[in-house]
């Protein structure tokens, strides 16, 4: 009887809100009555599925079938989630109660209740949700023929305008900008890479545009030292000439971080990271760029490049990959730069190393020459080869502006004072224009050096002479370096253009770009390419 007398209401409810006297079919069911009814003009339709309830359960329970504007969407969430429940248990039949029952009508919201209405008004939802599905993807497919066509027709004048290749060191400070990437191979590995591609800068009919090698040379991995950023390979003075000389050489440029940055290369902690992000970036970015003349797919050489710490982690990557070549594979090099080094005695290797030793070091030289004696004599083919540096260099009154003669801050004049700082505060002799002692010693009167130079003292200089101060950057980095750095890399960056100098000058422990040449002569001899 209680059944009927709701049905007989909800009847009565639709056949006065639908003008059309459209039919509602009923399901009658020994547990409640599902009834269709229309909502707003422009939005889905709800069923009311009726659900048995007791009395606490109905003090618990919302029925809203038209939500208030103010909460609109709080209420249509709630009482989405209570016509799930209620219709589980209408599906399911858990919804007789043992003893007295009571009817709580409960708006449904989910899939199998769902209508857009009857008549003008259903036909009206129909075209709302049309429209809503169809305009954004024909923007969006207007735009990406748009971006084609454009690319198109870049391409069109690449090939039939007469083409000028333009240096691109000229016009100031050279722009060794560079990409950071988050790599992951889910679920256990990431680690933050530094990505600079080689890139030309060519003129079309007056206009530059930057071109990039889709197949390059090959790839140099570079892994930093202790104490440094591995971004610091793209503002400090050694760093730079050996970015700029192997990008010249068409390689692609590649850093890793370490697990602790500003630490040393922790073999447990970093090893495994470093295989499976190489492997990673090799399968994303490199794959399918290289072609044979035959058609075939073919990895460009890939080299590798550590400095102190970053030397002793790139000998033990060799000796792992020399154990277990497949689980490395791609990620294999060709050939290694090792500076500043001694390897261990345990680890063997066979993948060409040169190695590039301090003049001032005699430790390292020695234990360097013996490995070297050692592999030519068992295996010969001048597989490992040295490369000593000229030993300690004077600082003139020109250092610094021959160091950074692409960057218009540091004249001539300005690298004359900072000559006579280092010379009026005992750092380098007045009559010999050497360095007096270990520059790593008198790290406080460098310091002060460093900060009377730094940005925020050359802006207020720029200011008195009506010099724009967003123009004064740290020495050797370009304002789109800068715009990439973090806040702790451009602090780095104000300081290490003058340590790194006399550190090399000193000719004992510190990442050197002399002989690097030679380096990538070494690793065109040993060239390698892996096939796809």
């Amino acid at each position: 009887m209680q059944e009927a007398n709701i049905a007989q209401t909800a009847l009565a409810r639709i056949l006065k809100d639908d003008e059309e006297n459209a039919t509602n079919d009923s399901n009658n069911s020994s547990t409640g009555i599902a009834n269709r009814r229309n909502l707003a003009p422009s939005s889905f339709a709800s069923a009311n599925i009726t659900a048995t309830a007791t009395e606490g359960d109905k003090k618990d329970r919302i029925s809203m079938a038209y939500p208030s504007a103010p909460h609109q969407w709080i209420n249509s969430s709630i009482n989405t989630c209570y016509s799930i429940v209620s219709y589980l248990e209408h599906k399911f039949g858990l919804d007789t109660p043992p003893s007295k029952i009571d009817v709580d009508e409960v708006p449904c919201y989910i899939l199998p209740c769902l209508t857009c209405g009857r008549g003008e008004r259903g036909r009206s939802n129909i075209k709302t949700i049309i429209s809503l599905i169809f305009v954004p993807f024909f923007l969006l497919f207007f735009f990406l023929l748009d971006d084609i066509g454009r690319v198109m027709m870049r391409n069109m004048r690449l090939r039939n305008s007469h083409v000028k290749y333009i240096p691109p060191q000229l016009g100031g400070v050279k722009n060794l900008h560079f990409r950071r990437h988050v790599m992951r191979d889910w679920p256990s590995y990431s680690r933050e890479v530094l990505l600079r591609y080689p890139e030309l800068t060519v003129s079309i009919d007056g206009q530059e545009l930057e071109a990039r090698m889709n197949c390059p040379r090959g790839v140099l991995y570079l892994f930093h030292g202790c104490h440094r950023y591995a971004a610091s390979f793209f503002y400090s003075p050694q760093g730079r000439q050996i970015v700029s000389m192997a990008n010249d050489a068409g390689l692609i440029i590649v850093v890793f971080t370490k697990e602790s940055e500003l630490g040393c290369w922790d073999w447990d902690k970093d090893w495994e990271t470093i295989r499976q992000i190489g492997k990673k970036f090799i399968k994303g970015r490199i794959q399918g760029s290289c072609f044979a003349p035959d058609g075939s797919h073919f990895y460009p050489p890939m080299y590798a490049f550590g400095a102190s710490s970053g030397g002793a982690f790139i000998v033990n990557l060799a000796a792992k990959m020399k154990e277990d070549k497949e689980s490395f594979g791609p990620f294999l090099f060709s050939a290694m730069n090792v500076q500043i080094m001694a390897p261990p005695e345990n680890l063997e290797w066979d993948i060409p190393t040169v190695f590039t030793v301090m003049n001032g070091d005699e430790r390292t030289k020695q234990m360097v020459q013996q490995r070297v004696t050692a592999v030519e004599e068992t295996m010969g083919n001048g597989l490992f080869k040295m490369i000593v540096t000229s030993g300690r260099k004077r600082v003139s009154l020109g250092h610094f502006a021959q160091v950074f003669e692409d960057d218009p801050q540091m004249t001539s004049v300005l690298s004359s004072d900072i000559y006579q700082d280092l010379t009026q505060l005992g750092v380098v002799g007045f009559a010999s224009n050497q360095l007096v002692a270990n520059p790593r010693f008198s790290n406080d009167v460098i310091a002060s050096i460093s900060q009377k130079y730094d940005v925020e003292a050359r802006k207020e200089i720029a200011k008195s002479n009506n010099v724009d101060p967003e123009e004064v950057t740290p020495f050797g980095a370009s304002k789109r370096l800068i715009g990439g750095l973090t806040p702790e890399e451009v602090n780095d960056a104000e300081s290490i253009w003058l340590i790194e100098e006399l550190n090399v000058a000193w000719d004992e422990h510190e990442i050197t770009s002399e002989g690097f040449g030679s380096v990538l002569n070494f690793f065109v001899e040993h060239s390698g390419f892996q096939q796809q």
